[in-house]
């Protein structure tokens, strides 16, 4: 099982050439509402056949992107799972599916998603990558008192 998480475009894209590759069966597109179908219809004109996709459309944040997919995972039987997810989000969304997933007996697997635009060798050399970072830095504290 693949989960490819919502935000930005290169993940499904990502997501699918795993799946291409042979690395898993299914692709569970987890997002917000119409961005999850969106993030599908993407993966299918990517060479992902439909009857291999599945919609999460009810998370609007990584803990929820965590929750609802530990449901599918675990009601189709699946033993182990690849999340993809963006470099600079890697972090978070890491220790979010750990905690969620704790005593499943899945087995995580984690992608970065390439092309993404942001350079993730830990110079933040431009603005937006400063800004990105920053924001992480943010909701990694909020993820801290929130759920743990």
């Amino acid at each position: 099982m693949i989960i490819a998480l919502g935000g930005d475009s290169e993940r499904e894209l990502y997501a699918a050439e795993l799946y291409r590759r042979g690395l898993a069966p299914r692709i569970i597109m987890s997002g917000c509402g119409s961005a999850a179908k969106q993030m599908a219809m993407k993966a299918a004109a990517a060479g992902v056949g439909e009857q291999d996709i599945i919609v999460e459309n009810k998370s609007g944040s990584t803990y929820q992107n965590a929750l609802y997919t530990k449901d599918i995972v675990l009601s189709r039987g699946f033993k182990s799972a690849i999340v993809v997810t963006s470099p600079y989000h890697m972090r978070r969304a890491r220790l979010v599916f750990e905690r969620v997933f704790r005593n499943t007996g899945v087995k995580l697997f984690y992608c970065a998603a390439k092309n993404s635009g942001f350079n993730a060798d830990g110079r933040c050399s431009s603005k937006a990558d400063r800004q990105i970072t920053l924001r992480e830095w943010i909701k990694l504290v909020y993820y801290w008192f929130r759920y743990w």
